[in-house]
């Protein structure tokens, strides 16, 4: 993008963006970091020549290296010596084949206090809500979410959801990536159990049961692909979080046609499995024996266990 177009000819802050690269006066840097921060006046050089180290560099892999690499103090001060305008611009740069943002890097790095950094620059809720509801990843359509609940990053999604209101929460989370799953279903099938609690804290009961409703890759429920790739930690973790009926209702809901699989790895024995838990624990609920026993000899302890529950009712 031209400097022109965002009004940079005259260089009011130290760092400006032309050109789609990061451009720094760096004794205006120097003077900036001295007179705000609680730095010596060579701490302060010295750090502005840290951070100038990557003033030539692209949007994309300024982002990169500072998701990785960077004090999260002196990128405070990048981002307080920019624009707003040119602030939002930068955050919201999507770079690469692939289109991929700040956030995207951040996600990836699991940097949680940089997220908050880039957040904190929002003049409102909305606004952090257009940064973490854009597209992170163009191949794979992500957002900042899914990369953390995918990782297992649970600060980082509770930082994300912390930054919007309930209503916004619910929103990003039942946003769908390129294979239609949702920030849960990843951390689902993943068995990031600790991420979905910290999403169960963030919305209503309403908005969970629905969340655990949304149809994912292959049409399949959060509870049906935990099912389909054997992740029982994540059905125990479901079940504590409903009542009776809510879990009743959850199981009820008919497994996607098989053909909807079809390109699945696995696809029938994991279709079969998939088959046999949920009859398993819809069975075990109807006689409200819905306690999940196991131990870590894995699924055939599990479905034993869950048969003894039915031996000693009588089924």
């Amino acid at each position: 993008m031209a400097a022109s177009a965002l009004n940079t000819t005259t260089v009011q802050y130290p760092i400006w963006i032309e050109d789609d690269k990061i451009h720094c006066d760096e004794d205006g840097l120097k003077h900036h970091m001295a007179s705000n921060l609680d730095y010596n006046e060579n701490a302060a050089i010295r750090t502005a020549r840290q951070i100038t180290e990557h003033m030539n560099l692209s949007l994309e892999y300024f982002w990169s290296a500072a998701a990785e690499f960077m004090n999260t103090e002196a990128l405070r001060v990048i981002l307080q010596t920019i624009k707003h305008s040119q602030l939002i611009y930068l955050i919201s740069y999507q770079g690469g084949v692939w289109s991929r943002t700040a956030l995207y890097y951040c996600a990836v790095y699991e940097r949680s206090d940089v997220i908050a950094v880039i957040l904190d620059c929002c003049v409102s809720e909305e606004e952090c809500y257009q940064l973490l509801s854009s597209i992170t990843d163009l191949r794979e359509r992500l957002t900042p979410l899914h990369i953390s609940c995918t990782r297992g990053d649970t600060e980082s999604v509770r930082v994300i959801l912390n930054h919007v209101n309930q209503n916004m929460r619910y929103s990003l989370l039942g946003m769908a990536n390129v294979r239609s799953n949702t920030p849960l279903h990843n951390a689902s099938y993943r068995c990031q159990t600790d991420v979905m609690k910290v999403i169960h804290e963030s919305v209503t009961q309403t908005q969970w049961i629905n969340l655990l409703q949304q149809k994912g890759c292959a049409e399949r429920t959060v509870i049906q692909k935990a099912a389909y790739w054997n992740t029982i930690p994540t059905i125990e973790t479901i079940r504590n979080g409903v009542s009776d009926d809510e879990w009743l209702q959850l199981l009820n809901t008919p497994l996607p046609d098989r053909s909807a699989s079809s390109r699945d790895y696995h696809n029938e024995y994991n279709y079969q499995q998939a088959t046999s838990i949920i009859d398993e624990l819809r069975a075990a609920a109807r006689v409200k024996s819905a306690i999940l026993i196991h131990d870590n000899t894995g699924l055939e302890c599990y479905v034993f266990s869950l048969h003894y529950i039915y031996k000693a009712n009588g089924l």
